[in-house]
């Protein structure tokens, strides 16, 4: 017999407006370690399990479940989380937590709290001392509704997961992660030793004309985006981390040494003009990161927060950026398309900066767990983030940490979409004209990292349901 984790009312159902209200109780505690199972938050999965263990009721003796619900939805199912995680948003358009009550609970409120409470008869004792919440959700069909009643109270063993939450308002901006349209093996064109080798730059040029990848070793390809073609597979030798730039206003490539900050940077870099397939000069590109139209880079700082400074065409930064305050070492970085903002992800934290006043205007505490590698839309309202998996609580890997691809709608700081992946995201890039997203994806090995197998997917935009 499991455990509840929740006590579930419905306190309104409307199935011509596809909508209910619940109220949810935590009925999980652990009174020594005074922690708690947490309340539902508005990813719709967990609300799944909610409206399937109330609408398809108990086993009948065909053992088959009687609610609408239950009919689509097999048990395995549900209990194949991935497939949750990934569908549960079919059933259920939108969750909204609307009132919380009895959070967190104060000294005095723990003393009076049990271990376990059970349901009986459709209700919880001391249901006004417990962690509670109401929802309203909206959800796809009416049928998932039609068994609710006005006063139906049952246990629920679900647990909180993390599922996709996109809307259709959401769907033309963000990409389709369970469906890459290309997949692209650049090692397999490629000669020598790759020991040691992956992926670890990759940029569309500015127009979106050329996608460009830059290796651990120096080796450098170009695609042609409108049939991604291979076009350029050169090397650029010479340099401890090769670090890849595109020249504003061009299709001319640079590669020099990713500075670290402790010196002044070398004016030192190798320059491949892509549209006449041949190596060229160009100005030097200073900082490690510039803004897709030039106006703005960023070079490391020296403030001891692990951050960098904003600059222009200078070769000195000009705006000191204090991003945390406290050391917080940066680990990927992101400018919107439109250079209106900077994205700076810490191990855990996320930033969002304005170049122009140069200042942080926004943070997202304890964003991942890790964050690797990001990439924003043109006008910074989502982003690609690669991060360790949310779901490793629940998805069995053993030793194997692989990583997950999710995206962010910047509106409400809200995870809509995720993918576990059986890789590592080395890179990102999102397309200047919003067609698609490419990650640099390198596969799980047994054998040591870095051996010349990651691959591009090219995902387009727009997810649909299968």
């Amino acid at each position: 017999m499991s455990t509840d984790m929740y006590g579930v009312r419905v306190l309104a159902v409307d199935p011509d407006e596809l909508r209910a209200r619940f109220q949810v109780f935590v009925v999980y505690y652990d009174t020594g370690s005074r922690t708690h199972t947490p309340l539902p938050n508005e990813e719709p999965n967990t609300f799944l399990h909610f409206l399937w263990e109330a609408a398809s009721g108990y086993l009948d003796d065909g053992d088959e479940r009687k609610g609408p619900l239950g009919h689509v939805v097999s048990t395995d199912q549900l209990l194949d989380y991935e497939w949750a995680d990934t569908n549960a948003r079919r059933f259920i358009s939108r969750v909204e937590r609307v009132e919380r009550r009895n959070y967190p609970l104060s000294d005095k409120q723990w003393e009076d709290m049990h271990d376990f409470y059970h349901e009986r008869g459709g209700s919880w004792q001391d249901e006004d001392l417990l962690i509670q919440a109401e929802y309203e959700i909206q959800v796809t069909d009416r049928r998932w509704l039609e068994p609710l009643s006005v006063g139906d109270g049952w246990g629920s063993a679900a647990f909180p997961l993390n599922g996709d939450s996109w809307t259709a308002e959401d769907s033309p901006h963000i990409p389709d992660l369970a469906r890459p349209a290309v997949t692209l093996r650049p090692f397999e064109t490629t000669t020598g030793s790759v020991t040691y080798d992956h992926i670890n730059g990759m940029d569309f040029s500015d127009d979106g004309t050329y996608l460009a990848l830059c290796s651990d070793q120096g080796r450098v390809w170009v695609y042609d985006t409108a049939d991604w073609s291979e076009v350029v597979h050169t090397r650029a030798d010479g340099w401890l981390v090769p670090l890849m730039m595109w020249v504003p206003g061009g299709h001319i490539l640079v590669v020099k040494d990713y500075s670290s900050g402790n010196e002044p940077e070398e004016e030192k870099q190798w320059a491949y003009d892509v549209d006449r397939r041949a190596e060229t000069e160009a100005p030097f590109q200073a900082g490690n990161l510039r803004s897709r139209d030039g106006t703005y880079g960023i070079s490391p700082n020296r403030a001891g927060e692990g951050g960098f400074d904003l600059h222009g065409d200078e070769r000195e930064p000009s705006r000191r950026l204090s991003h945390a305050g406290t050391w917080d070492p940066i680990q990927c970085t992101a400018f919107s398309g439109d250079s209106s903002r900077l994205f700076l992800g810490a191990q855990q934290n996320l930033y969002v900066v304005d170049p122009m006043a140069g200042e942080v205007i926004d943070k997202v505490d304890h964003a991942s767990k890790r964050l690797f590698t990001l990439a924003s839309n043109e006008d910074g309202s989502y982003l690609a983030i690669g991060s360790f998996s949310r779901k490793l609580s629940y998805l069995e890997f053993g030793q194997e940490r692989p990583h997950e691809l999710c995206v962010w709608r910047m509106a409400d700081k809200k995870i809509i979409l995720g993918r576990q992946l059986r890789s590592y995201v080395d890179a990102l890039s999102w397309s200047p004209d919003n067609r698609c997203l490419a990650a640099a994806l390198e596969p799980l090995s047994k054998q040591s990292f870095h051996r010349g197998k990651t691959e591009v997917a090219i995902f387009p935009m727009g997810p649909v349901d299968d």
